[in-house]
């Protein structure tokens, strides 16, 4: 059997995970704990819970003030290290740090707060409550309390049986970060920009416990411009800092320090933040920026935006779904063993009348007269990917670590042979290259970059090739013989989507552009979606709003957004239906309006050709990858809604369209890095069978 393959025992990871699948299998909860949050998680099991809590709350702060700013603090460094487990709350023990412990969470308190809550829970309702659901909920009656907002609280959180010192030092935000810092580590937890300048909001209550947290605003950013500090509001500081040697205290929100309110907000517009990392919000952002000045005149609307943001914080699970987890008797303590784990889900099940899911039951002839012995297929994919990983070998689905020498000894003359054939073709018909570029988008908004586009359709699915929006996208026949020169030097090797994407590099290389080293060992899909492809590729007549969201999806931000739609810097668009509105009907309207000579010339091709005239996206140099494409935007020339959208009605990406139009290394740079991080998307399913293909446009079985 695969667990004693060589003399070797499965790991740890891997009988937990097969613990978990078998229960989710039998359609038991995952006993590692990540479910599906409710509101109504323990309507049935310990009714007067939020009560129970919010009456803890109240008493200590009615004897502490502080209390309630202390829990808030709290809940946001417990779910900013690996997810809302409760973490924070573990001290420390002979084999493990307490995140406690860590420089930035010195000064934090309220621990007594949620283990008296805890108490009180386990004696109402023993071993049901988590500890992280406690601090999730007192968390949401602390800003209430203070006069803030209210909102219904999602449980059925776990408790960490670890914490990691080392993650509360790198994954919390410092109060020095710079905005651009603060976006990347929020967005690595799922938040944008909207959701961190909410949250951040939170610094309506509360203290700094330290000078040293803002001395570098209040001696050195005097009268700087930019992010520059009031000058009676910096001495103020200074003199009290000075007075007490550095280890003086300072409200966040010097108007209503006690109160949840907007304050903060008014605060930063008179360059009165006390934190670097407060007044870049409003100083050095353009999104958050207007979302300061939004939530100053208006407590309302970030009285909405905190809600839906706490919630989201909230959401924020660990990084891997397998962690074990559980619901502590005390939140300080109490580490239950892997093993342990492990061992309870087996006797569980046993208890429940189910087979022990690590197979040591008695064997008899009618075992699966009743089941008809099918497993779920989900539970074999994974179980077989597991144990793989468990070996040592590569997962069989293919989603392994990409690596730019990734065939380096199997095939090494891989992408000389791509490069020479892209050559080749280019050379007999200008048009390859960009078709080629276009290809590879298209291919991985569509479920990652798989080459799921170049499969045929067969009798039991349909090609995405068909689609709508693929139906002028070509190119299929330069990958289908770059694969065959492959095949002839390295058979069964080199994968069809690693094909495309060094097709792409060396298109974009070709026509002008950048070079860039492409990452490599992505697999084929079996199969192919058309539903998937009407749904995710963009549309040229697409809102900003709306690619900011499905970029977003791909974990693209407006960056990678911005710099990726200079690809149109070469090829054309095939119909007039594609930018018919922009042309007849956006003239002279200011905002996304179109220069009239530009729209006079599409209208006369377009009448000319019964709509079926064929336009460069960029009209200066349309056969040279460059940035002129960003200079037409300037000048409203731009061809496509979604295009002309990213100046005319886009901050952050209004500002990069000027950035690229006057610096073409700039967006060389950009692009090439968007690139990368585009070709990194990944089917949304691990377990998603895959394959080396033989022939591009079919899978192995039809070959």
């Amino acid at each position: 059997m695969a667990f004693r393959c060589k003399g070797g025992v499965a790991s740890v990871a891997l009988l937990v995970a097969v613990a978990a699948l078998a229960s989710a299998a039998q359609g038991f909860p995952n006993p590692f704990g990540h479910e599906e949050f409710t509101d109504s998680y323990y309507d049935d099991t310990c009714p007067n819970a939020q009560s129970i809590v919010r009456s803890v709350m109240e008493r200590h702060a009615a004897a502490n003030p502080r209390t309630a700013p202390a829990i808030l603090r709290l809940f946001f460094h417990d779910c900013f290290v690996n997810g809302c487990d409760a973490s924070i709350l573990l001290n420390a023990t002979d084999s493990m740090e307490s995140e406690k412990d860590a420089e930035p969470n010195a000064t934090l308190a309220g621990f007594d707060v949620i283990d008296g809550i805890k108490s009180e829970l386990e004696r109402s309702c023993p071993a049901t409550v988590s500890c992280a659901d406690v601090l999730a909920l007192a968390a949401r009656d602390a800003v209430a309390m203070l006069g803030g907002p209210s909102w219904g609280v999602l449980l059925g959180r776990k408790d960490s049986v670890t914490a990691s010192i080392d993650m509360a030092k790198e994954d919390l935000p410092n109060p020095k970060d710079s905005l651009a810092e603060l976006i990347r580590m929020f967005e690595i937890n799922g938040l944008d920009e909207r959701d961190l300048t909410a949250l951040s909001g939170a610094h309506t209550v509360g203290m700094a416990h330290d000078c040293k947290n803002y001395e570098d605003r209040i001696y050195s950013r005097v009268g700087q411009g930019g992010d520059s500090i009031d000058p009676s509001f910096a001495a103020q500081r200074r003199q009290e800092c000075e007075q007490k040697h550095g280890e003086a205290m300072a409200p966040f929100d010097e108007r209503t320090p006690t109160k949840f309110d907007n304050a903060y907000y008014v605060n930063l517009l008179a360059r009165r933040g006390l934190l670097t990392s407060d007044q870049e919000l409003y100083t050095q952002g353009c999104e958050t920026g207007d979302l300061v000045k939004t939530y100053a005149m208006n407590g309302d609307v970030f009285y909405a935006d905190f809600v839906r943001a706490m919630v989201k914080m909230g959401n924020i699970r660990p990084k891997h779904w397998w962690a074990p987890a559980e619901v502590r008797l005390k939140c300080k303590g109490g580490v239950a063993s892997v093993a342990l784990l492990v061992a309870v889900a087996a006797l569980a099940s046993a208890a429940q009348g189910f087979p022990n899911p690590f197979g040591h039951e008695e064997f008899k002839e009618s075992y699966y007269d009743e089941t008809g012995g099918v497993a779920s297929v989900a539970l074999l994919v994974a179980v077989a990917a597991l144990a793989s990983a468990a070996q040592g070998f590569p997962n069989p689905f293919g989603h392994e670590e990409f690596k730019e020498s990734y065939y380096d000894e199997t095939c090494p003359n891989a992408q000389s042979i791509v490069r020479s054939v892209m050559e080749r073709h280019a050379a007999a018909d200008p048009r390859t290259a960009p078709a080629i570029l276009r290809l590879f988008f298209h291919d991985c908004f569509v479920n990652g970059c798989d080459a799921s586009i170049l499969l045929n359709a067969t009798d039991s699915m349909d090609s995405e090739k068909d689609a709508e929006p693929n139906a002028s996208v070509a190119g299929y026949g330069v990958i289908d013989d770059i694969k065959s020169e492959l095949e002839r030097s390295c058979p069964a090797t080199v994968s069809c989507a690693d094909v495309l994407a060094l097709a792409a590099r060396d298109a974009v290389a070709m026509l002008g552009g950048p070079s860039w080293g492409v990452l490599l060992g992505r697999k084929d899909s079996l199969v192919a979606s058309m539903d998937m492809v009407k749904e995710n590729l963009p549309s040229p007549t697409d809102s900003l709003a709306e690619l900011i969201r499905m970029f977003k999806e791909h974990d693209l931000d407006e960056r990678d957004l911005t710099a990726l739609s200079g690809a149109h810097t070469v090829g054309r668009t095939h119909s007039c239906k594609h930018y018919e509105e922009r042309i007849y009907s956006l003239v002279g309207q200011g905002g996304d309006s179109i220069d009239p000579s530009f729209a006079a010339q599409r209208r006369q091709e377009c009448e000319q050709n019964h709509g079926n005239a064929t336009a460069p996206f960029d009209e200066r140099t349309p056969a040279k990858f460059d940035n002129a494409y960003y200079v037409d935007l300037l000048a409203r020339r731009g061809l496509l809604t979604s295009d002309q959208e990213l100046y005319t009605q886009g901050c952050e990406t209004g500002d990069l369209v000027k950035t690229y139009a006057m610096n073409g290394d700039v967006f060389f740079a950009d692009f090439a890095r968007a690139m990368v991080k585009m070709g990194n998307m990944r089917p949304k399913h691990w377990w998603t069978p895959a394959e080396v293909r033989l022939k591009c446009s079919v899978a192995n079985t039809h070959y």
